[in-house]
């Protein structure tokens, strides 16, 4: 892509790595293949690349007919769509993220835990159920995030989910007060979300019929239900070199 130089091979994996293998190419395409169409929407989901290097990538895919961008008006980035090729890279990514849930150790997983991707991941899953008052506010308080970033807020309204990083001045009906460690394992499914509650390590207060049915609005990554691989059978486990 670009200047890089590729691998000088005809064989379609290489043609298909050089095409796709610059770091964070694979998780723009994640961002497009979740619903994410903006700029800026792409970016909440990849909050560590810087937004240059963003729209280098999305030129690059652009470039490669992998997807199609339509400009926007007063220097705006427009939005970006996948082509028919860029889509029929799902089952690929999703292979590659059963994999890594499967194989690959929680610990490199837990390494680096990003609240800003976390609660963005979420805020995609979370599912608007038709019991739910309307609109609904859910308050998350992670004790150990970076200062200013401690507190985060899901608004549920019109069959819609907004993630909030300032006080929307709602109601609010719940309250999950929690570590990132916890929320990211109970998240992916490595922990079970009752066993959390149980031992006082996730605690869920408020309205007491929406507490007691968490599992059927906070839902859960769509890989939590993979199981993984026993440990001495994971790549990159702890203490591996």
């Amino acid at each position: 892509m670009g200047s890089e130089k590729g691998y000088g091979q005809y064989c379609p994996l290489a043609m298909a790595s050089e095409m796709l293998g610059n770091k964070w190419t694979l998780l723009v395409i994640r961002e497009l293949l979740d619903g994410s169409t903006s700029f800026n929407d792409i970016a909440r989901g990849l909050p560590l690349a810087s937004r240059s290097l963003l729209a280098r990538r999305l030129r690059d895919l652009e470039e490669n007919g992998l997807v199609k961008h339509r400009a926007g008006t007063r220097g705006k980035f427009g939005d970006y769509r996948l082509t028919e090729a860029g889509k029929a890279l799902s089952s690929v990514v999703r292979a590659m993220a059963i994999w890594g849930q499967e194989w690959i150790g929680e610990e490199p997983s837990l390494k680096d835990i990003d609240v800003r991707f976390l609660m963005w991941d979420m805020r995609r899953n979370v599912k608007p159920a038709s019991f739910l008052p309307d609109p609904f506010t859910v308050q998350f308080i992670f004790s150990d995030a970076p200062e200013g970033l401690t507190d985060h807020w899901l608004v549920f309204e019109n069959n819609d989910v907004d993630l909030c990083y300032v006080d929307p001045g709602r109601e609010i009906d719940v309250f999950v007060e929690t570590d990132l460690r916890t929320m990211t394992r109970v998240w992916m499914g490595w922990r079970d979300l009752d066993d959390a509650v149980r031992d006082g390590s996730l605690d869920i207060t408020g309205r007491d019929g929406i507490v007691k049915r968490s599992r059927d609005w906070l839902g859960l990554s769509g890989l939590s239900g993979i199981s993984k691989r026993p440990l001495e059978n994971r790549v990159g486990k702890a203490g591996s070199t």
